[in-house]
């Protein structure tokens, strides 16, 4: 047996019996002194799968919780999430999308495209870059600091693919702007659309995923931007006020 394994899994069922220890109630209930189980809480907390509730005391995270739920939660989420995007794609009568952070990868949770003579292609959507989308970097923006350096981590700076950042100051920068004005905006000339994506928060008012859609340019004449952009901020803030989980699933993609 893996000592290491056994004692987090002990900490875990400790923490689902009594849902709230302190550091000294676990240390005299699994026999270990402080220091070690300090390091495995940690670990633990720097992972997700607890947390402290800032007075010492420890409890099992909604991260946690949620490794175990169901995959019919899955599909609720996405026919959740597919009621609001069908919404949005039927107020602005373009294409919409939801998308979440799975994995450190951003993941469509639903798209929906309103029929009509010219239509942006759902292979728009696919292959999302994590910074060269506007859902992509309206969701970093919002990440917590130890959130983001793990994607740093990961892959890098984003340089070519998001304006040249390549340091820490250029990227805190550039989410900085984004963060005010609660807004991603990207256009791509060459295909002759424009694309806009704004945050979902939780019920804890953090971030947890991302609305947007794709404009044709020439359908953005005659002063119809405005327009577009007040129905997804609606349908954006009607989504979070719903306190829709956007991670509720067994494969959690949540950096918590």
């Amino acid at each position: 047996m893996i000592q290491v394994i056994d004692r987090v899994f002990n900490i875990l069922e400790h923490l689902r019996d009594s849902q709230v220890l302190s550091l000294s109630c676990l240390a005299k209930h699994m026999g270990l002194n402080k220091s070690t189980l300090c390091n495995i809480l940690k670990t633990m907390t720097d992972l997700g799968y607890i947390e402290n509730d800032g007075s010492g005391n420890y409890r099992i995270s909604e991260k946690f919780k949620q490794l175990a739920q169901p995959l019919p939660q899955e599909e609720l989420l996405k026919s959740q999430c597919m009621h609001f995007c069908k919404m949005l794609a039927d107020e602005t009568r373009e294409s919409g999308v939801i998308t979440a952070l799975r994995r450190r990868s951003l993941s469509i949770l639903a798209q929906s495209q309103y029929p009509r003579s010219l239509m942006i292609s759902m292979a728009v959507y696919e292959n999302l870059s994590l910074f060269h989308s506007v859902s992509g970097r309206i969701i970093l923006a919002h990440l917590r600091p130890p959130e983001l350096d793990e994607i740093i981590d990961r892959y890098g700076y984003p340089g070519v693919e998001w304006e040249d950042i390549s340091t820490h100051a250029e990227l805190e920068n550039a989410c900085r702007e984004l963060r005010k004005s609660k807004l991603s905006v990207m256009t791509n000339q060459t295909d002759g659309i424009k694309a806009f994506a704004m945050p979902v928060f939780d019920a804890k008012n953090r971030i947890c995923g991302a609305m947007g859609l794709t404009v044709p340019l020439f359908r953005l004449d005659g002063g119809r931007e405005p327009v577009i952009l007040r129905a997804l901020r609606e349908c954006a803030a009607q989504l979070s006020l719903k306190n829709i989980n956007l991670n509720l699933t067994c494969k959690t993609w949540r950096l918590l």
